[in-house]
Parts: C-alpha cells; sequence; structure tokens
C-alpha cells in the first residue's frame, strides 16, 4: 500500500516523467555523408535533427526522373526561402556513390542553383555521397526502396519522391515529384513550418 500511494505522490508531484515520445527520425541512420563543398556531416545528428528538411535520392548520371526532380526541387527554393528562410534544407542523397564524389556532385548542383554555398536566407540545398554500406544504410532507413528486390536493386528504377518532414514537431509525409508544384507545395508547407502563417497562410490581428 505504502508503495502504491508513493508511486502515485510522484506522479503527482512530477518526478516520473513520462517516456519521451519516439520521433520518426530515430529510424533514420545516422550515417557520415560528405556534401559536394567536401564537408562532412552526421545524417542525423546534424542534417535532420530538430529542422526542417526536403529529402530525395539521385543520382548525377540517372537518365530518368532524376533531372525532372532536381528541376522541381530549384523552383521550390525559392518559395522555401520566402516563408522558411534557411530553417529548412533540401538534402539529395546519391544513390550512386561510386560515381558520384564531392567534385562530381557539385558539378551536378551548378546546374540548378546549388554549387555554391546559399545566400543568407536561403535554404541549404545539400548533395550528399557516403561509403556504398553507409548509403544503403541510409535508403533503407529512409524508406527509399523497392518491396521487389529485382526492381530495387536497379537505381534506374529508384522512386521519384521527396520525403519531407519538420523533426521539431515529428511531422513526416512523402510526395511524388513528378507532379506539379502547387500540389507540392502546400503539403510542404503544412508539414515543414511552425506557426500557422507559416502552415496555412494565417496571419492574426
Amino acid at each position: 500500500m505504502h508503495s502504491i500511494l508513493t508511486a502515485l505522490l510522484n506522479t503527482l508531484a512530477g518526478t516520473d516523467a513520462a517516456p519521451p515520445r519516439a520521433r520518426r527520425s530515430d529510424l533514420f541512420a545516422d550515417s557520415v555523408v560528405t556534401d559536394q563543398f567536401g564537408r562532412r556531416h552526421r545524417f542525423l545528428a546534424d542534417l535532420v535533427r530538430d529542422r526542417a528538411v526536403v529529402i530525395n535520392t539521385m543520382f548525377t548520371v540517372c537518365r530518368g526522373s532524376c533531372p525532372g526532380t532536381s528541376e522541381t526541387l530549384q523552383r521550390l527554393r525559392e518559395p522555401l526561402g520566402r516563408t522558411f528562410g534557411s530553417r529548412v534544407s533540401i538534402l539529395s542523397l546519391s544513390i550512386d556513390p561510386a560515381t558520384d564524389s564531392p567534385d562530381v556532385l557539385r558539378a551536378y548542383a551548378a546546374d540548378y542553383g546549388a554549387g555554391e554555398p546559399p545566400r543568407p536566407g536561403q535554404p541549404p540545398w545539400l548533395f550528399l555521397s557516403a561509403g556504398t554500406t553507409d548509403t544503403e544504410a541510409l535508403r533503407r532507413s529512409l524508406g527509399f526502396y523497392d518491396l521487389d528486390e529485382r526492381v530495387d536493386r536497379d537505381i534506374t528504377r529508384h522512386a521519384a519522391l521527396l520525403l519531407f518532414g519538420n523533426d521539431r514537431a515529428n511531422r513526416w509525409s512523402t510526395s511524388p515529384s513528378q507532379i506539379r508544384d502547387g500540389l507540392i507545395w502546400e503539403p510542404l508547407r503544412r508539414v515543414l513550418g511552425d506557426t500557422p502563417e507559416e502552415r496555412f497562410g494565417i496571419t492574426h490581428g
């Protein structure tokens, strides 16, 4: 009886803290990645944790969906900057680490306006590479894989998807990248935003 009363009093006093709520990003591999400028990062700890991010997979010699997805992200970067500034990042993960060195990624990034560090208030856009094992761990932990193993092994058939989230709020969603920008923008702002103005365009007063 005494132990039950003690536990109840501790709970009422707030000494028994509730367990922290799990975040979707807890599933992401914290692999070491290198960006197009040669800088090394921990994917989860440095680039995702407590940030708003838009993530896709790509490779520089892709002749399928990658150029179209990169063009979409290039167009979306401006409204993302107007609404969120540098608080949102775009992370493009290469799934061809044997080809996509930082120098190769920087040349590719330059074609889409990301060959130089971002201007103040502009969303960072990082093109990332990692070792083969880390790339596989990241790709799978992010959900960029196909259940059909034959399809999954063929990088030319990778999904044209955007994964986007607000890690602080633990809000995440996905969208096909090959749809009209307007159809992508509204879900993006609702997930990435912190305030009603950012999420819905609602102002007070």
